[in-house]
């Protein structure tokens, strides 16, 4: 994102600690390599679930639609360059279920890390209480201009598919109450609430590229976030939380998200079988 405050721009993409630390947002103005995938969508994709009309607070929403979001760890392998090489490598971050066929949205920089995108993921459901289930996850295809990606699980193998309303992100009002769940820190399917503080951002994508109408809320956002839903009052996600801006590395109140309509036209190209990454 080209961030005119000065502030420092990081992609919430990773954790700390025992889950390595991914860069996800280049600051070059060359955009990456294109790379061209041929994947099959069922028309099932597109076609979610809807909620009945008032508002709900966000205690509703978590109980209603916290077990469609979802946790994901990608694994990076290791390079050798001359005398120096790496080892494996993950990023964590977020996701949520569009489809009850096993489809997730999620960002493109969470499975995505210097051009390689990996083929596989573990993706971490929550269950009753505590109780989660982790199954693992393909990658149908990853578009970094728009820095959306789309995962496919096994249904059979998954105990409770709840996929989350979409929302229509041309007609979200500055001031409007908005929660993001996600994974913060890898603190699991932690709730966050603000409002929406501004529309129409330009953002800039992993490749350089940019985003257009992305959507600026105060709601915390941490490294772990990326890829999880910014859910309206109504109980539908009108974005997908992607960024942030920071002098600190931390949260400042300054989140940013991938506005849904772009990422359902993602998968709208998805679904028609072909998609430039």
């Amino acid at each position: 994102m080209k961030n005119r405050s000065s502030l420092l721009t990081i992609l919430v993409g990773a954790v700390a600690g025992a889950v390595v630390t991914v860069l996800l947002l280049t600051t070059g103005l060359i955009p990456g390599r294109t790379v061209t995938k041929t994947v099959i969508v069922p028309q099932s994709t597109s076609t979610v679930s809807q909620v009945s009309g008032g508002t709900l607070t966000p205690a509703q929403i978590y109980q209603k639609y916290a077990r469609g979001v979802v946790e994901i760890v990608s694994t990076f392998p290791g390079s050798n360059q001359g005398f120096f090489s790496t080892g494996p490598s993950q990023a964590l971050g977020s996701g949520f279920v569009i489809s009850k066929s096993g489809y997730i949205l999620t960002n493109a920089h969470v499975v995505n890390q210097n051009g390689h995108t990996v083929k596989t993921v573990s993706v971490t459901f929550k269950g009753n209480g505590t109780a989660t289930q982790r199954v693992t996850g393909t990658v149908v295809g990853a578009n970094n201009t728009s820095d959306v990606a789309l995962i496919k699980v096994d249904p059979t193998k998954v105990a409770v598919l709840d996929p989350i309303p979409m929302g229509n992100s041309g007609t979200v009002p500055v001031g409007e109450s908005v929660v993001a769940i996600g994974n913060p820190l890898g603190l699991d399917f932690t709730l966050t609430s603000g409002i929406v503080s501004a529309t129409g951002r330009n953002l800039q994508s992993p490749n350089g590229a940019t985003i257009h109408n992305g959507i600026q809320t105060d709601a915390a956002i941490n490294e772990g976030n990326s890829g999880g839903p910014l859910i309206d009052p109504t109980g539908h996600v009108i974005g997908i939380n992607e960024q942030i801006a920071s002098q600190s590395g931390g949260n400042q109140g300054l989140g940013f998200a991938v506005p849904i309509n772009a990422a359902l036209n993602v998968v709208s190209l998805l679904t028609h079988g072909a998609v430039t990454a």
